[in-house]
């Protein structure tokens, strides 16, 4: 149960046994549950933290907002669950989420070199990706991403970067806006259905909760 204390701060308690939302990985929703084990959960896939049914980069900055932000602020993490079902495409997004990570960032801090980069270089190969080449052309792309290290975790690295020395909170709403930018992002780009219907968390199991630790 999510409750709110005096102070305006979200606190967490759930009956032993009850999946939680928590950093790292799991064996199953015993142990607890981070973002992306919930959603192959919603999407009534096999138990997993990596998904089919979403974009493998999208997925991986989820993995990575998800182990960074406090306890109490993951109970958002769970209310973008259902986006996550269905943003895949037969491409992996990671250009995408990329620039989706430095755009958000370039928000709270225009001008910043390492994020600008990011953000051009991203948008670069993605006109390029969507020109006339076809698959040579986009595998081109993707070498040209791996040689010059423009991945989702260099795109996090400098988002982070940016946000040293700010508070917790502010750098945990930051972060939560980052992935929320980039869920929409690759829905769009992917031209993913909207989000259909999907199955309750199984009968007599509590949908997860943030860790009270």
């Amino acid at each position: 149960m999510i409750e709110q204390s005096g102070q305006g701060d979200l606190t967490a308690t759930a009956p032993d046994g009850l999946p939680v939302l928590s950093a790292g990985r799991h064996h199953g929703p015993r142990q607890g549950s981070c973002v992306m084990e919930y959603v192959s959960v919603l999407a009534g896939e096999p138990w997993s933290d990596r998904p089919r049914c979403t974009d493998r980069a999208l997925a991986e900055l989820a993995r990575r907002v998800n182990d960074g932000v406090r306890p109490a602020v993951r109970p958002e993490l769970a209310g973008l669950a259902p986006r996550l079902v269905g943003a895949v495409g037969p491409e992996k997004a990671t250009d995408v989420v990329a620039g989706a990570i430095a755009r958000v960032g370039l928000e709270d801090n225009p001008g910043d070199l390492g994020l600008t980069r990011v953000h051009r270089g991203a948008r670069a190969r993605l006109a390029r990706a969507g020109g006339p080449g076809g698959r040579l052309w986009r595998a081109m792309v993707r070498c040209e991403r791996v040689a010059s290290h423009a991945g989702v975790g260099d795109a996090y690295a400098q988002f982070e970067r940016t946000m040293a020395g700010r508070p917790r909170a502010e750098r945990d709403a930051v972060r939560v806006r980052a992935l929320a930018a980039a869920v929409e992002d690759v829905r769009r780009h992917v031209e993913a259905p909207e989000e259909r219907p999907v199955p309750s968390w199984p009968a007599g199991r509590d949908r997860p909760r943030a860790s009270a630790g």
